[in-house]
């Protein structure tokens, strides 16, 4: 009788960074079911379980990119990942603030899948960050870019749910009692707006400065920055005419929709993991 002594098979686990980011997305989907039951049911459904994973989950979130920044010395490697993160305190905060429940049944199907493509770009694989984006000039560009989209993000979920509101009430359904008023759904776009321009024409200004430096006049002729610009006219005439005309309602609302899916396109060129 012969005995074949078998090799014992290695495991490799995946690295805490990234078990915390799956964790975090396990977290995430009860708010993605919380948002799907809601739409077939039409009344809100598993909110709070949904709010507090979500809590517990940005702090799974929150730590592995701590963990990968700690790792690589840097921030400039998950984008995605940055971006679901700060979305998810954006949230809190505006829920905190305003109390609106149904701001999640949009805030959560995104957060889900930014951070699903985040694990799907799997940025654990990434030994180094490129020389290029361990310059100082990242230390201000990325931040304030990221939280500028973030603030956009906000001000598109309450210009749909403006939208949304007054359809509502037009046609007198009974769904539009779960969701804010028209009031409140304009000044939570318009305070969003407030918050991510300055912070967007910053981000332009510093990445000017940067491919300035490192590229020459040749930056001009980037798609991104294309984009990145006529997004950027886009909501400054959004604020121009708010300003100057009083623009409010249906106006405000499809030109800051405009305004985001301009910078979805925009952010889209940054790729899933480096800018």
């Amino acid at each position: 009788m012969c005995l074949v002594r078998m090799r014992p098979q290695c495991v490799i686990l995946p690295s805490m960074h990234v078990q915390l980011l799956r964790l975090a997305l396990a977290l995430y989907s009860v708010g993605l079911l919380h948002s799907v039951l809601t739409v077939l049911r039409k009344k809100q459904t598993l909110f709070k379980p949904a709010v507090v994973a979500t809590v517990v989950g940005f702090i799974c979130h929150a730590a592995s990119i701590l963990l990968r920044a700690y790792d690589l010395q840097s921030f400039a490697f998950a984008h995605f990942s940055l971006f679901a993160a700060l979305a998810v305190l954006a949230f809190l905060l505006a829920y905190w603030k305003y109390k609106i429940e149904s701001l999640g049944v949009f805030a959560f199907p995104v957060i889900f899948v930014m951070t699903f493509v985040a694990n799907l770009a799997n940025y654990s694989s990434v030994s180094a960050i490129d020389e290029l984006l361990q310059s100082r000039w990242s230390y201000v560009h990325i931040p304030v870019v990221i939280l500028g989209y973030v603030a956009f993000f906000v001000a598109f979920t309450a210009a749909v749910l403006y939208l949304i509101q007054e359809r509502e009430l037009k046609s007198k359904h009974v769904f539009h009692n779960q969701l804010p008023s028209l009031e409140v759904c304009d000044d939570l776009t318009y305070r969003s707006l407030a918050i991510g321009f300055p912070l967007m024409t910053l981000g332009i200004l510093s990445g000017a400065l940067w491919a300035q430096r490192e590229w020459g006049e040749s930056w001009m002729s980037n798609p991104k920055i294309l984009l990145t610009f006529v997004t950027w006219v886009i909501y400054l005439i959004l604020i121009h005419y708010r300003l100057i005309a009083g623009w409010r309602g249906k106006k405000a609302a499809y030109l800051a929709i405009a305004g985001f899916v301009g910078v979805v396109v925009a952010f889209s060129f940054s790729g899933a993991t480096f800018h």
